[in-house]
């Protein structure tokens, strides 16, 4: 107890003394009055004057003023920014250099003046200080104005399908180099509908960094603060080093986007941060690195994926003996108050000879029916016990009339032929007639119902109501069925004519509701057209399962994806489970062999070859080439594949795939020239696109790559501080050609509507326009020029472009008596 008693005494008077210790140590403070002087010279008379606006920090200890002084001399002359916590009492000296604070006779002044060194001076009990300060020579200022240099050009990143490829080497200016330093690039993604004018997109994220260092960044770091790369989070995102400080260098940029949506366009700009060392200044800039044009030369490439006929016997049923059940509601029409059937309704003798039909079919030796339930249903009307009792009958009446059918005579035997009786209630005929769309009528019996809850009364109620006809006639006369549902077996396959003929009669079997494996697999041979085919691919998809008891049935599959390329759905995780990437074999059958059961073949080459297609079709070129590389068997019509799908990845430039494409057409090869950067192929492609006897010179897509290359070979090269001017888009007809070259004159002059072209294509197909607005080939100032004209033609301010000589025209040729003028005033939408 004595020692808790200590231990709390002495807790207290702890706490006394830190609550009360900044008291006791200010009273020992005194007002010290500090007076710094500026001296020029201690050895010249004069030279001393008072040295205003200058802060004074003073300290009550030796140890926090050597703190303060060794932070002032690491800063080296550069701006330093001081806390209260640095100091404990702070003055700013007055014209006459004098300021006053409150310190221990014990306690220290530290002055930091520009421009001269930092003075701490011991106040050593006295009560006014005086500091002289030697001042440094003081050189006159120069202003000197630094450039930053300009940032880089936005580029233009190629369009591969569904992703944006961009591949460039940033350059970094002279000023920007250090070999101790590092440059960390951070690109930022941001997506914009097309057409949105005000530039404000969803903002995607940020990529990967790039970082560059020099090559000295790990030495200098390691000797400030034991830098060690291998801990460095940014270490694995370089690109490359700097070698020697103050030249002009470059970063490697390389990003892919994917997926792509091609209704947005995606600006990529970036943070650069510059000089992380103790020599050069930290700074970060923004640049542009592309602002959503792209280039797609392959934009027009005719290419068709390898169909492979698929082996149908690998994926067959057989037909074996199923259980299964089947049904039949039956409206039969009843004479009023009885179980018999009303004579004169012809549809009454109908509907039970096709019933008899149909359970006909099971009673052979290889047949039959096993059980079956008469369910009888009625309307509420006349009470609901009297209703009950009638249901009974006529579900009696039914079972009656079906009891000579051979085919239920293994179901009587075993007394499986049951009838049951349900009658509707008013509530619902509510909810039928809500069914209807008959809103308003569901909600007055309704509220019969809410009013009163004898179903007598309810009856007498709704039938004073003004729809009661309308329940009558169109509402009721749907509670009065007997629905037959039976459970049969059967031994004997049918053939296929059975199979057709059931299809084309049974609307529920023509749904894919009733087959069996056996059933769909004749199906899927016989259906040609594929909008009718698909409804049971996808009944057999769903319902039929593979050898190994996991997938879908690979052949129902196969068809249903032949079903959506038909009408270019795209469902790329559809035929997934068909490819198998870690096998050695292109096409085997899988074998468990602990089981020693087989699980079904993998890639098969029409389902590899389906696949690849579905793939192009998203535009995911990435994954049609590396599937097509991985599961095709290395055979010439694959090969040829691969490089159409290496083509369509931007590899268009290389040297195997420019000859495989080329040689697959004319136009593929013009597509093929047009898109290499070099401009004698573009020439070839130009010369290639004007020969009338095998391109369509009136074919948008023609005149489109005429208007690419033309600007490419001679509006990019236009000098002009003007612009382009409405004049290149239009006829010139004081242009007289060369013998050499339909685009220059004899005297050397370049033909000024090289922009032609793109009009003619626009008055043809103004969707073209869009595509123009974003197609990279071009620059702003193009799409400036031709918005601004494609204005005017539109408001009738400039005459509209005439097409080009020929009467082939894209979409059919021009009816007997319709001029070309009749064509563009058609494109144009004016009638004559």
């Amino acid at each position: 107890m004595y020692r808790i008693r200590h231990v709390i005494v002495c807790a207290f008077v702890l706490g006394l003394f830190a609550f009360f210790w900044p008291v006791l140590l200010f009273g020992q403070a005194k007002n010290i009055n500090v007076t710094v002087y500026r001296v020029e010279d201690l050895n010249k008379i004069g030279s001393k004057k008072p040295w205003n606006n200058q802060n004074v920090y003073g300290f009550f200890s030796a140890g926090k003023a050597n703190k303060f002084l060794e932070k002032c001399k690491n800063a080296k002359g550069e701006y330093l920014f001081h806390t209260e916590d640095d100091y404990d009492a702070m003055g700013v000296t007055d014209v006459e250099g004098t300021c006053e604070l409150q310190l221990p006779l014990s306690g220290f002044i530290i002055i930091v003046p520009p421009g001269a060194e930092i003075k701490m001076v011991p106040i050593k009990g006295r009560l006014n200080v005086d500091v002289n300060v030697v001042e440094g020579k003081v050189l006159r200022g120069t202003t000197v104005r630094a450039t930053r240099p300009r940032g880089p050009e936005p580029q233009i990143p190629n369009s591969c399908g569904n992703r944006l490829e961009f591949d460039y080497q940033l350059p970094l200016a002279s000023d920007q180099v250090d070999v101790r330093s590092r440059i960390v690039l951070k690109p930022l993604v941001v997506a914009i509908a097309k057409g949105d004018t005000t530039e404000v997109g969803d903002t995607l994220g940020y990529m990967s960094p790039y970082v560059k260092d020099g090559v000295e960044f790990s030495k200098a770091n390691l000797r400030r603060m034991g830098f060690d790369e291998t801990r460095d989070p940014l270490y694995r995102y370089r690109v490359g080093l700097m070698r020697e400080s103050h030249q002009r260098d470059s970063m490697a940029i390389h990003f892919v986007l994917q997926p792509v949506d091609k209704r947005y366009r995606y600006k990529v700009t970036a943070d650069m941060v510059f000089g992380m060392n103790m020599k050069t200044p930290y700074r970060v800039d923004s640049i542009c690195l592309t602002e959503g044009y792209v280039r797609d030369p392959m934009r027009f490439l005719d290419y068709d994926v390898i169909e492979v006929p698929i082996d149908r016997t690998l994926y067959a049923r057989r037909g074996k003996a199923e259980f299964s059940k089947d049904h039949e509601k039956l409206y039969l029409n009843f004479l009023k108050g009885e179980a018999k059937l009303d004579t004169a309704d012809t549809t009454n003798v109908a509907q039970l000879e096709k019933l008899k039909q149909n359970m006909g079919r099971y009673m052979s030796a290889d047949a039959g029916i096993t059980g079956a339930v008469i369910h009888g249903s009625a309307s509420p009307e006349g009470g609901i016990a009297f209703n009950e009792r009638l249901c009974h009958k006529r579900a009696d009446f039914v079972r009656q009339e079906l009891s000579a059918l051979p085919a239920l005579r293994e179901a009587r035997r075993s007394g499986e032929v049951k009838t049951t009786a349900k009658v509707a209630t008013w509530e619902d005929v509510a909810n039928q007639l809500a069914a209807d769309s008959l809103v308003a009528e569901a909600e007055m019996v309704r509220s019969v119902l809410r009013a009163a809850k004898d179903t007598r009364r309810q009856e007498e109620h709704i039938r004073k109501l003004p729809c009661w006809p309308v329940i009558e006639t169109r509402i009721l006369p749907k509670f009065r069925y007997v629905d037959i549902e039976y459970f049969y077996y059967t031994n004997r396959v049918k053939t296929k004519e059975e199979i057709w003929e059931q299809y084309q009669n049974d609307p529920e079997y023509h749904a894919g509701k009733r087959q069996v494996p056996y059933e769909f697999y004749q199906l899927l041979d016989m259906i040609k057209d594929p909008v009718e085919k698909e409804p049971i691919a996808r009944a057999a998809y769903e319902s039929v399962k593979d050898e190994d008891g996991a997938r879908a049935w690979p052949l129902a599959a196969y068809e249903l994806a032949q079903c959506y390329l038909e009408r270019d759905h795209v469902d790329t995780t559809l035929l997934k489970p068909y490819l198998d990437s870690t096998a050695y074999r292109r096409f085997y059958h899988k074998q468990n062999f602990e089981t020693e059961s087989f699980e079904g073949w993998y890639n098969d080459p029409a389902i590899v070859t389906t696949h690849v297609n579905m793939l192009c079709k998203a535009g995911d070129f990435a994954a049609a080439y590396r599937c097509a590389f991985k599961y095709l068997p290395d055979e010439p019509k694959y090969k040829k594949l691969q490089m159409f799908l290496r083509c369509l990845n931007c590899e268009w430039d290389d040297p195997e795939v420019m000859d495989t494409v080329s040689n697959s057409s004319y136009w593929n090869n013009v597509v093929i020239l047009a898109a290499q950067q070099d401009l004698s192929s573009k020439e070839n492609a130009l010369f290639m696109l004007n020969n009338a006897s095998q391109v369509n010179q009136a074919d948008p897509k023609a005149l489109y790559m005429k208007a690419q290359l033309l600007f490419n070979l001679y509006g990019k090269q236009q000098k002009s501080t003007v612009g382009y001017q409405d004049t290149n888009f239009m006829v010139d007809e004081f242009f007289e050609p060369s013998s050499e070259d339909p685009y220059m004159d004899a005297q050397g002059f370049a033909l000024i509507n090289w922009g032609l072209p793109m009009a003619q294509c626009c008055a043809i197909d103004e969707s073209f326009f869009d595509i123009m607005l974003f197609d990279g080939e071009f620059n702003d100032d193009y799409r400036k020029a031709f918005k601004a004209y494609w204005r005017k033609v539109k408001s009738g301010a400039l005459p509209r472009p005439a097409l080009p000589e020929t009467t082939a025209q894209p979409g059919g040729v021009a009816e007997e008596g319709q001029t070309e003028q009749d064509l563009l005033d058609e494109a144009f939408g004016i009638e004559n």
